[in-house]
């Protein structure tokens, strides 16, 4: 396949080190730059904090809109693009996915949810944009003692603050269900983040996750709503339409990378 026909992906170190940090100001247009209109990936996480003004992307295949008050994460390798943005006061944080512990990378890999999406209350936005606002002069201070070990700490301490965030909503919503139900469905999404060909079967997601196969497709269709089989086709057709974006890559191209 040439260089041509593959999906833009945009590497952290390419583009920044291990941490990018920048305020968002007024944008006098609500049309994006090119590079980032066009459908794209990245090799790192990024997040978005927006106090006021709006942004349309568009993440596999999904709308998602910001609003005032309201905060973004977006996974490696999710295909996107931006549509519109008017971005008045905010910020604007990508960093690198070694830069989480493992504990902290496992809370972001079980989330339920494919998009990382928050309202947030005036409290939690004076408490996240008080940490980013507490990091920026270090991040730009090139001379600073320890900048390295004191970004990585307050870049952590923010994202445990959003996985808090998202957590804490997200047990509204999977009140009626046991601890076990929710255990074994997040350990089920965090196989899921896997590449699309790592796991295939039913069978063989249940055996990794020490379960029986009935067992785990009863305990995912009454936490989610759909049974094993539809995530893991899920899985393999978003993957499917992310690589059918490269103009040159056939059908018969895309089903053989999938197999």
């Amino acid at each position: 396949m040439s260089s041509e026909s593959r999906i833009p992906v945009h590497g952290m170190k390419e583009k920044f080190s291990d941490i990018y940090l920048a305020p968002l100001g007024a944008e006098k247009t609500g049309r994006p730059a090119y590079e980032v209109s066009q459908a794209h990936r990245h090799d790192y996480y990024y997040c978005v904090l927006l106090e006021q003004g709006s942004l349309a992307l568009e993440v596999d295949f999904q709308p998602v809109h910001l609003t005032d008050q309201s905060l973004f994460l977006s996974y490696p390798g999710q295909l996107h693009r931006v549509v519109s943005a008017q971005l008045e006061r905010g910020w604007y944080l990508a960093f690198g996915p070694t830069l989480l512990d493992e504990p902290l990378r496992d809370l972001l890999e079980q989330c339920l949810s494919e998009v990382v999406l928050l309202p947030l209350s005036p409290a939690q936005v004076a408490s996240f944009c008080g940490l980013l606002h507490q990091a920026y002069p270090v991040y730009q201070d090139a001379n600073q003692l320890f900048r390295q070990p004191i970004m990585q700490a307050l870049v952590r301490a923010f994202v445990y603050q959003v996985a808090a965030a998202y957590v804490s909503g997200e047990k509204l919503t999977l009140g009626t269900h046991s601890a076990r139900q929710i255990e074994l469905t997040k350990a089920f999404k965090q196989l899921l983040r896997q590449p699309a060909t790592a796991l295939r079967r039913p069978a063989e997601v249940a055996a990794t996750l020490c379960v029986s196969a009935s067992y785990l497709n009863d305990t995912i269709r009454a936490v989610t709503g759909f049974s094993v089989t539809y995530h893991l086709q899920q899985v393999v057709m978003r993957e499917a339409q992310r690589l059918l974006v490269a103009p040159a890559l056939s059908v018969n191209e895309v089903a053989y990378q999938l197999q």
